[in-house]
């Protein structure tokens, strides 16, 4: 079989192809490392190779050919030979590699060993290191490709490993595993249509998650060419290592072919990701750089990992070692890596009989004490140590588990989180308590820790960290009151596994302000990825603050000087910028409070010289009686006037009495109605608030009340007539010429 010597389709880059197992590096450390200074003890258990001064005993899972991995040395003599026992068996094991750096790697047949049973390696020393079998002499496993398919959800091949990673958290059954003698006999994933099983056709065409995985001896050191061929997409991981990507769909015999990549003599992981309907059709070849037949010397040896278990020292009496078990990872939508809950169970041995005191520690921090410990680590921080520390009377020793996860994902979460409590709008001297509300999809259970700072305006910040267990996914921390003026910021961080999985910020905003809204949620006010909480001043400040710029821009944020019989935008000077207040707060779709719409409206009329704010007085404008209409318009004319727009002038327009309110419901009359005869009160809030920031102001309530006539209505049915409008604006454009 020839490979196509067309490019790779991922970028050319060099890649170290001959790291170590993390899993049997560990190992291979515990043995070469391993403290001689306890006392002599005798092991319950027969030893079966007297000349060896220690073992690994590992236990066997469902594989019925391992691979496993010695040190080159034990103690100051080279391992020339390694023996595997099954009880008092001796089972078949060859040399398949040794390397005064890595170590020697056996195959050995483990059929004759029982699932779960202890299997004990013995590394023996002699002159020289050992030298691998020869081929036709070695232990050979005839089914050197292992595999395992999961069904899963989805309609489409995944088109990038972020999608294989996505598809991974909808598998629906018992995963399907494998192994094969090549890759041209991989098995079907589902029952034929023939035989009333899978369905090719309509909506219920599910796709199969499928992981190959094998080891290759390369016997000395090479540059090799791989290539991938199938109609469906595959990619291929070389020691961990993505190094080709195969697209789908292409001809069943269109190859896409790796850069040449640079391989050191050894055993080297070689993994194929892909995903089909109902049968596999991807396979792998390799050659040599510059050779047109495949590498025939390169063969693939197994598809199991490579065991990991106890070292046991004939001459010592504690035999410390922890088992590792990754639980089902998971992830958080937006976060990088996955969560993976790990369990480490005490396995330690004593060569007579004590008690054992067990002590766990990771990162130099203690983990707890006793026979077990869990621990969830993000992937990002993985590979990572877990140390056991053991004592028996006055004898001690420590084993370090390496915490190493290449599994699927098996779920992912939702998270969110953000701060109420706090009015968008307030006074320094309000009072507010915040509130740090979370939403997530995670189980109920999962645990969460809210990190909040409060940074003051005196100086100095207050921390908390505060445990958080939701409720059908739902929770909320309430913190301490406090008045809006005491602080600058609060920032909050939900964490999970020592990992942020949502964060925000709220900025206290005070005038002169310098931060513009520029989008509304719920019911805060947000600029960027921060919530803005925009603290109005309610005392005067003195004198006006000039003008920073000077021109004819003109922005009119109305709010109730159009109408359907009144002003209309052909009243308006074509230089003027109108930004309709009233059609904000009845636009459909907002998400949020409509009569926080505005402020992140503002925008769109800058930048403008001078800036006439009509306040609205519909239904939203007035929403929370005059308190709150008070605040608001205390806020947005401290924003106006600020920074933040330019610092430009800024006129008021304060409201007529009407004789009835736009959305009140109420039928017009020769008087006004309860709600309009509420006007004054409005009228007067607006006026404080331009005395607080030292601004104009054009006054239509006490004007219109000074020059109205029964024969020339300045008002009607909620808004201004044509002479109403036409006064109004008259008296804006008089007050605009000073």
């Amino acid at each position: 079989m020839s490979l196509s010597s067309a490019p790779s389709a991922l970028p050319a880059r060099r890649i170290r192809l001959y790291a170590p197992c993390v899993a049997a590096a560990a190992c291979c450390a515990a043995l070469a490392g391993m403290s001689a200074t306890l006392h002599e003890g005798r092991l319950r258990t027969a030893w079966n190779v007297e000349e060896a001064p220690c073992r690994i005993v590992a236990r066997k899972t469902g594989e019925t050919f391992a691979l496993a991995r010695v040190p080159a040395t034990v103690g100051d003599r080279p391992v020339a030979a390694v023996r595997v026992f099954y009880s008092t068996n001796e089972l078949p094991a060859s040399v398949i590699w040794a390397d005064a750096d890595e170590g020697v790697t056996i195959l050995a047949d483990v059929t004759a060993a029982s699932r779960g049973a202890n299997l004990r390696i013995y590394p023996v020393p002699g002159d020289a290191l050992a030298t691998p079998a020869p081929a036709d002499a070695r232990v050979r496993d005839p089914t050197p490709l292992w595999g395992v398919a999961r069904r899963t959800g989805g309609m489409d091949f995944p088109r990038s490993m972020d999608d294989v990673r996505m598809l991974e958290t909808r598998f629906d059954r018992v995963p399907r595993y494998f192994a094969v003698a090549d890759f041209a006999g991989l098995p079907a994933t589902a029952t034929p249509v023939a035989e009333g099983g899978w369905v090719q056709t309509g909506w219920d065409r599910p796709n199969h998650l499928v992981d190959l995985q094998t080891w290759l001896l390369v016997p000395a050191d090479a540059s090799l060419r791989f290539g991938l061929v199938g109609t469906t997409p595959a990619w291929l991981l070389l020691d961990g290592e993505p190094v080709l990507e195969h697209p789908a769909r292409r001809a069943p015999d269109a190859w896409t072919a790796s850069n040449d990549l640079p391989f050191k003599a050894g055993l080297h992981r070689v993994q194929v990701r892909t995903a089909c309907r109902a049968r596999i059709d991807t396979a792998l070849a390799w050659k040599r750089a510059g050779e047109e037949a495949v590498a025939a010397d390169v063969v693939m040896v197994t598809g199991s990992g490579l065991l990991n278990g106890r070292t046991e020292w004939r001459d010592h009496r504690i035999h410390p070692y922890a088992g590792v078990e990754a639980g089902k990872a998971y992830r958080f939508a937006g976060i990088e890596g996955a969560f993976v809950p790990f369990t480490c169970v005490n396995e330690t041995t004593l060569a007579q009989a004590g008690p054992l005191e067990l002590t766990w520690h990771m990162g130099g921090a203690a983990m707890g004490e006793g026979p077990t410990n869990t621990v969830t680590l993000r992937t990002t921080g993985l590979p990572a140590e877990m140390k056991l520390a053991v004592r028996a009377g006055e004898e001690a020793a420590e084993h370090t588990a390496q915490l190493t996860f290449d599994g699927p994902i098996w779920a992912e979460y939702d998270v969110t989180s953000r701060m109420t409590g706090i009015p968008a709008v307030c006074y320094p001297d309000d009072v507010v308590q915040p509130i740090i509300r979370v939403r997530t999809t995670a189980p109920d259970g999962t645990a969460f820790a809210l990190e909040t700072r409060v940074d003051w305006c005196a100086g100095g910040a207050t921390n908390i960290t505060a445990a958080v267990a939701t409720a059908s996914g739902w929770a909320q921390v309430y913190l301490c009151p406090f008045e809006a003026a005491a602080a600058a910021s609060l920032t909050w961080e939900l964490r999970h596994a020592g990992a942020a999985v949502s964060s925000g910020k709220t900025v206290f905003a005070r005038e002169p302000f310098g931060v513009l809204p520029d989008a509304v949620s719920g019911d805060t006010l947000k600029a960027g990825d921060d919530t803005v909480v925009l603290v109005a001043a309610n005392a005067s400040r003195g004198e006006p603050v000039a003008a920073a710029r000077r021109g004819r821009e003109v922005a009119l944020l109305d709010g109730f000087l159009a109408s359907e019989a009144g002003l209309d935008e052909s009243s308006v000077p074509a230089e003027w910028n109108r930004l309709d207040l009233r059609a904000l707060e009845r636009r459909e779709g907002t998400a949020g409070m409509t009569w926080l719409v505005p402020f992140a409206e503002v925008k769109g009329v800058l930048p403008a010289a001078t800036i006439v704010y009509a306040p609205s007085v519909s239904e939203a404008g007035l929403h929370g009686g005059v308190d709150a209409f008070a605040r608001r318009v205390a806020a947005m004319a401290g924003l106006l006037s600020g920074p933040a727009c330019g610092s430009p002038r800024v006129i008021l327009v304060v409201p007529p009495e009407f004789d009835v309110l736009p959305g009140c419901g109420c039928v017009a009359g020769e008087s006004p109605c309860s709600h309009a005869a509420a006007a004054g009160a409005y009228a007067e809030a607006i006026i404080r608030v331009a005395d607080v920031y030292a601004l104009e102001t054009v006054n239509l309530y006490n004007a219109f009340k000074t020059l109205r006539s029964a024969d020339t209505p300045f008002v009607r049915d909620g808004g201004l007539t044509p002479q109403g409008a036409s006064m109004a604006l008259g008296l804006i454009f008089k007050k605009i010429r000073r």
